[in-house]
């Protein structure tokens, strides 16, 4: 009886949990296109010496300055995009930076969100931009979101270690 019982809550349990599973896997389909309010620009952190470099990244990338880019990025960057990843600044360099590069050079890119956020030698940057413009005669009107990932090496120099990109 007691056998039976047990099997009868794990059959229970089970049903449960994927109920709510299926539940919370689906949430950010289940919002669609559904609007917003508009938020309050946040900008935290921008006073931090690693603000600079992450500045200088941004300006670099968008400006196809492939050295600076290649100074900022750590040797083992993992960088995450499209649901893509590259694991090192080589892999990044033969692979998309140029695509990358060529894509912003042509729009506009606003900051509507940073913070930066430093943990000793790690630093988390956080951003929302809005980019608009045309690419490849297509008209480019998206929003995206950034996270870097930064340690502050032996000299002192911060680099990027880590970059998650997503639109």
């Amino acid at each position: 009886m007691l056998r039976y019982q047990i099997k009868q809550w794990r059959g229970l349990l089970s049903g449960l949990l994927l109920l709510l599973g299926a539940n919370y896997s689906g949430l950010v389909q289940a919002h669609g296109n559904e609007e917003h309010p508009a938020a309050t620009k946040v900008f935290i952190g921008m006073e931090q010496p690693v603000a600079k470099v992450v500045s200088e990244f941004h300006r670099a990338i968008q400006s196809g300055d492939e050295a600076s880019v290649k100074r900022i990025l750590a040797k083992d960057v993992l960088i995450y995009e499209g649901g893509n990843v590259e694991r090192s600044l080589q892999e990044y360099a033969s692979h998309h930076m140029r695509a990358d590069m060529a894509y912003l050079k042509g729009l506009t890119v606003i900051m509507l969100e940073q913070q930066i956020q430093v943990y000793g030698n790690t630093a988390i940057s956080m951003s929302v931009t809005k980019s608009s413009g045309v690419f490849k005669g297509k008209s480019i009107d998206s929003q995206g979101m950034e996270t870097l990932v930064l340690n502050k090496e032996t000299g002192g120099e911060w680099q990027i270690v880590h970059i998650h990109w997503s639109n």
